[in-house]
């Protein structure tokens, strides 16, 4: 505080300093930073945390967090109030001016709203896009995604399980391997790149053909020989011992 004299009482007049400690950082900041509650729940008469903080907690939290309204607590000790969609967003726009921040935590927000949607569905296929889907007026689960035009299962929200129905996927799921026998799958199989159906081996050339779904694929690099037979040998991964580049011609 800072203290004068009146010279008709010589009595002594505190007025307010020009300057606070905050109880966070224990800077001196100018008193203009610990002026105003963020939320109107606030119980504390006075702030001891300066704007700067206030922001910097709130900017670290909806960068490394999922931060949504009502989740973020006034920092002031012994405070619980919470901070509300108006409360951060002054805190970023108003304290910080931080537009990328609160446009982040807007997103969020939204994404948050969407989800909490029984008819929405993100793309499993992590393209960014999400839509909603009429269950009721569709008789499929399967989901075309609007942006990628790749299918995802709306039940299970996953990838589209070509060959097999919501059922015989669930069954799929509830027998799959302990670890032995993941471990000689791991070693002795590999999995249809369609269907996802463990298939063994034994000889022969590397033109597989799935029994469950009739896929056809490269069993070195898992190409898609629809493709190959089309379009050459090119389509094979680089690495492959049957990759060859621009050739038309389908020889394996």
């Amino acid at each position: 505080m800072l203290q004068l004299y009146d010279d008709q009482s010589n009595n002594r007049i505190s007025l307010p300093s020009q300057t606070r400690e905050c109880s966070v950082c224990s800077s001196e900041k100018p008193y203009s930073e610990f002026l105003g509650n963020y939320s109107d729940a606030c119980l504390h008469i006075e702030r001891t945390v300066c704007d700067s903080c206030v922001y910097e907690n709130t900017k670290f939290l909806v960068e490394n967090t999922s931060v949504y309204d009502e989740q973020l607590i006034c920092p002031e000790q012994n405070c619980n109030a919470t901070f509300d969609f108006y409360a951060i967003r002054g805190i970023l726009l108003a304290t910080g001016k931080s537009h990328i921040v609160f446009e982040k935590y807007d997103k969020n927000l939204i994404y948050r709203r969407l989800e909490e949607m029984t008819e929405f569905v993100w793309c499993a296929h992590e393209c960014g896009s999400g839509q909603l889907h009429d269950l009721q007026g569709s008789s499929s689960p399967e989901v075309i995604c609007i942006k990628c035009q790749l299918r995802t299962c709306f039940t299970h929200r996953t990838i589209w399980h070509t060959g097999m129905t919501c059922a015989e996927y669930d069954l799929q799921q509830s027998q799959l391997p302990d670890d032995g026998t993941c471990a000689w799958l791991d070693q002795n199989t590999k999995r249809c790149p369609q269907c996802r159906w463990y298939i063994e081996k034994n000889s022969g050339c590397n033109e597989m053909k799935c029994r469950r779904c009739q896929h056809k694929f490269c069993w070195e690099c898992q190409a898609d020989y629809k493709i190959i037979s089309r379009e050459g040998k090119s389509n094979h991964r680089s690495w492959c011992s049957h990759y060859k580049v621009n050739n038309k011609k389908y020889e394996d």
